[in-house]
């Protein structure tokens, strides 16, 4: 039988729509903390879920590996930037409870997050204060982030599990916006599929009692070539299925993704740019 949590020393998180889908990754990351081979070393996620006072099991079900590996992905692609620039801005749009900052860390990253006012509020209650650590209270979409700072600024930029909630025109303004803005930076974020897009507009239930947000953008894989349409500057520079870091964690997809049709057309993805 399943321990149930002791909620008398945990702490309330009231959030709807696309801001509560912060809590489904950290879920995720706080189970691959107890496997032998997890993916990545997150022991505040674990903490957090123990923290908060949300049923996670009854919302999004048993854990998968998916986000863990968009997680471990992200932090491994980080990590080599910084070793050139250990001095280096960071900004992650739309972070939500993600605990990249501390994964990461090399004692001199500076660290941008951004997010809308009720995940910034969150963040604020549940993560620690960090000196190098600035949040923004800002949609991805407005340019009030943009602001606080420099044009031309050279910048690894991270939008994980971002971009599906926006309109294709919202999503190549921003890009496009990005690649005028910064100089000499990476973006990296990850892509679902069309199918899946139109399954959410539908009304896709994780469980009985979640319905995930609708999201209104996809693109096939076979189609990431459009990324180097969005700006003179903006390249893509490397992509992969979620099946292709860690295929023994990504089974039975792993096995679908080795014929390139599936893949093409069903496959999730993660995308890095570079901005010249």
């Amino acid at each position: 039988m399943q321990q149930e949590k002791d909620t008398r020393n945990t702490e309330a998180v009231n959030l709807e729509g696309v801001p509560e889908t912060l809590l489904w990754p950290l879920w995720n990351r706080a189970a691959e903390q107890k496997r032998k081979d997890r993916l990545i070393d997150d022991p505040m996620s674990a903490d957090l879920v123990e923290r908060i006072d949300y049923d996670f099991k009854g919302s999004f079900g048993k854990p998968s590996a998916g986000h863990a590996v968009r997680a471990r992905v992200i932090d491994d692609e980080l990590k080599l930037w910084l070793e050139k620039n250990p001095d280096g801005t960071a900004v992650s749009l739309g972070e939500g409870l993600d605990t990249q900052f501390w994964r990461v860390d090399n004692g001199t990253l500076h660290w941008i997050s951004v997010d809308v006012a009720e995940s910034i509020e969150v963040r604020k209650q549940l993560l620690p204060v960090e000196e190098r650590m600035e949040n923004i209270s800002s949609s991805a979409l407005d340019e009030l982030w943009l602001q606080n700072i420099p044009q031309g600024s050279k910048a690894f930029i991270i939008m994980a599990g971002v971009l599906m909630y926006f309109t294709e025109d919202e999503v190549r303004e921003l890009l496009y916006r990005i690649a005028d803005y910064f100089r000499d930076s990476l973006v990296m974020f990850d892509v679902i599929p069309v199918w899946f897009s139109r399954k959410s507009i539908r009304g896709m239930k994780v469980t009985r009692t979640y319905t995930a947000p609708v999201m209104p953008w996809g693109l096939n894989y076979e189609d990431y070539e459009w990324f180097n349409e969005i700006h003179p500057r903006c390249r893509l520079k490397r992509k992969m299925t979620f099946s292709d870091p860690f295929p023994d964690r990504m089974r039975p997809y792993s096995r679908l993704s080795k014929f390139t049709w599936i893949a093409n057309r069903l496959a999730p993805g993660i995308v890095l740019l570079s901005i010249d």
